[in-house]
């Protein structure tokens, strides 16, 4: 039976794997024993990744819309719609296209192609880029963070590691595995989060901050770490925290005095300290000043560079190298900005069409703000926060098409929508958190009409009256790699003689660190004085938080389609009624029980859910799962943060009465 290395289509971990494949028809999975990422482990989402691509929920034919219902229909009927609508749209409402963080490297390149010398527009993102302040990269004060990308390696060299508001167990099995192993070397853990996660049993210190505090918790131990350090009078990071003292971030965040002093004492003395973080931080409040103050974390502990390692976990597989191909409104491929003019004459030159200049805008704006819209693997109403929001906005849009390989919320809003290929009938790349390039194989075929992504995108750019001619993904490969300086050691050759290749942060990105700012500007965050956190009284006595990482794969299509994961996961909760994590001590004192029916209420809605009681979260805390999305968005409305100007899930004051 053959087997056909591939690379996990799920988190950003970036796992190797096996498909077992018999006559075109997809078996089973078997761990890569030799791979450095997954090192013979995989999850069970790895292990029942072949059930992804043979599910009986795939797209099989072109559909298009014909009054209130999607009907099949040919190829040529779909593409040639979709070209003159969107020629149409160019010259009057505009266009927008969104990427996917599950496509293929080359996949996303080509449509960032296609949307800028195609259609002229630079109205191109992913809407999951909201996981990672996608800000940051777009206002000076936080570019130098993209210095501190760290990988899994560094988990296995750190002398400190920093559980900052995630769960690795539960989304990232393979980094949770390095942190284990760290553990049991003895290598001081301390886990922060208002709910613990798993790790949190193998942590040394565990601090619990009240919600919207996680900021005034991070100036408070680089206080204490700075005190120990003793940094030169005049020090700008020092004065910054100057009143964060352990008593004063006691109050602001709840966590006791004694265990700041603890864990900031254990910063002081670490030389190589690691933060690691997911979406739960980044969607946070105050999430780009929290993000500055651990980068600080470097500094307090005296490192080498004082900058420390920020390991970003990704929760899906191509997160990385979606925007390394420029699937965002101000970036080319590789970060090279579209309002340089001597990087907008090199892809023209290359492209043979003129680029525009001006930055596009982001997805949770385009939407409702553009006449036409291409989604390719991307599934906004189940990415960005606002929900009724997202729905409304696209309702709003004149021409919608999606390109995907299920019928998502989004697909279900479509005028046309395109089957396309899932992991397994692929050949191309996918980027992993850490930046690890690796190959996607191709090892089957797609099913009935379906078509590989990266021939769609050539069809249609074809019919848009730009040609875009390539005979294979490694083409599109060789393409990028003299487009793009980070991927310009980037094969297929190479890739298939090893086990991926990263790029370096000392590559194009980083080549000139004065390009991101001093960093005597910019060492900590705006500002410490005021928490985030909501103001409780006696009608709203609760904090409640809309937990990422909770019940991460029940939303998730990916999984809800593999038989297999949703039988050992229960995943599937279509239906279900939220559950509600609960501290025992405010479950004895309301009389609540596992099980219990109760109403949440806040100040905008109220929702019905289900209580689990949790040691894991603290009294006057209560965490609802963020993946029940139309749940949570009626108590959990999205705010904007005024920093970035993106999108947030801020904790709100509520009330839990039995139902």
């Amino acid at each position: 039976m053959p087997h056909v290395l591939t690379t996990c289509p799920y988190c950003g971990c970036g796992c190797g794997l096996y498909l077992q494949v018999e006559g075109h028809k997809l078996l089973g999975t078997t761990a890569s024993t030799g791979h450095p990422v997954g090192q013979g482990r995989l999850c069970a989402k790895g292990w029942h990744a072949h059930e992804l691509a043979a599910s009986p929920g795939r797209l099989r034919r072109p559909l298009i819309r014909r009054g209130s219902s999607l009907e099949e229909a040919s190829w040529d009927q779909a593409l040639s719609l979709v070209a003159e609508r969107f020629l149409a749209a160019k010259n009057q409402a505009g266009v927008g296209v969104l990427g996917s963080a599950r496509a293929t490297n080359e996949e996303n390149y080509l449509l960032a192609k296609l949307a800028r010398s195609a259609i002229g527009t630079n109205n191109v993102d992913f809407s999951a880029r909201l996981d990672a302040l996608p800000g940051l990269f777009d206002l000076p004060k936080y570019r130098h963070l993209s210095l501190c990308g760290a990988g899994l390696d560094d988990i296995d060299a750190a002398d400190l590691v920093f559980l900052w508001q995630s769960d690795p167990v539960e989304e990232h099995p393979a980094a949770a595995a390095r942190v284990l192993d760290a553990a049991e070397r003895g290598i001081p853990v301390i886990a922060v989060a208002a709910r613990a996660g798993q790790l949190a049993e193998v942590a040394e210190i565990r601090l619990a901050p009240g919600p919207g505090s996680e900021l005034q918790l991070a100036a408070g131990l680089l206080h204490v770490a700075l005190a120990k350090a003793e940094p030169p009078e005049g020090d700008s990071l020092a004065a910054m925290v100057a009143n964060c003292t352990p008593d004063q971030t006691e109050v602001a965040t709840g966590v006791p005095a004694s265990d700041v002093i603890r864990a900031g004492e254990a910063l002081a003395a670490a030389g190589k300290p690691l933060v690691i973080y997911t979406r739960v931080a980044s969607l946070g409040p105050q999430g780009a000043d929290t993000l500055m103050a651990l980068s600080a974390f470097g500094k307090a502990a005296g490192a080498e560079d004082s900058w420390c390692p920020l390991l970003w976990l990704s929760s899906y597989c191509n997160f990385q190298g979606a925007r390394d191909m420029g699937v965002v409104p101000y970036f080319l491929a590789g970060y090279q900005p579209v309002s340089e003019e001597a990087t907008r004459a090199k892809f023209a030159e290359a492209w043979g069409a003129p680029l525009p200049s001006e930055a596009g805008q982001p997805s949770w704006e385009m939407l409702g703000r553009v006449g036409a819209l291409f989604v390719m693997g991307d599934d906004p109403v189940s990415s960005l926060p606002d929900v009724g929001a997202t729905r409304e906005a696209l309702s709003d849009i004149d021409f919608l098409v999606v390109q995907d390989i299920f019928l998502t919320p989004t697909a279900e809003a479509a005028d046309v929508v395109l089957p396309g290929a899932s992991f397994a009938e692929k050949d191309g790349t996918f980027t992993s958190t850490d930046r690890r390039v690796q190959r996607v194989r191709r090892a089957s075929d797609p099913p009935g009409e379906a078509r590989q992504d990266w021939e769609i995108l050539c069809d249609l750019s074809r019919r848009l009256g730009r040609p875009m001619e390539y005979d294979s993904p490694s083409k599109v490969m060789d393409e990028i790699a003299k487009l793009a300086p980070i991927y310009s050691e980037i094969s297929y050759q190479r890739l298939d003689e090893e086990w991926g290749v990263r790029w370096s942060l000392d590559g194009a990105v980083a080549a000139d660190r004065a390009d991101f700012g001093s960093r005597d500007d910019e060492e900590g965050p705006a500002s410490v004085s005021r928490p985030a956190a909501p103001a409780v009284d006696d009608e709203y006595p609760f904090v409640l938080v809309g937990d990422q990482s909770l019940g991460a794969w029940a939303a998730d299509k990916f999984v809800v389609n593999a038989v297999g994961i949703r039988r050992q996961q229960g995943a599937d909760r279509r239906g279900q009624l939220p559950e509600l994590w609960m501290s025992r001590a405010d479950c004895q004192e309301r009389g609540l029980r596992e099980g219990s029916r109760v109403r949440v209420r806040s100040r905008t809605g109220e929702v019905e859910a289900t209580v689990h009681v949790s040691d894991a979260v603290r009294a006057g805390v209560i965490a609802l799962p963020a993946v029940m999305r139309e749940a949570a968005a009626v108590v959990l409305p999205a705010a904007t943060d005024p920093e970035t100007g993106v999108p947030v899930l801020r904790p709100v004051a509520v009330s839990v009465e039995e139902a």
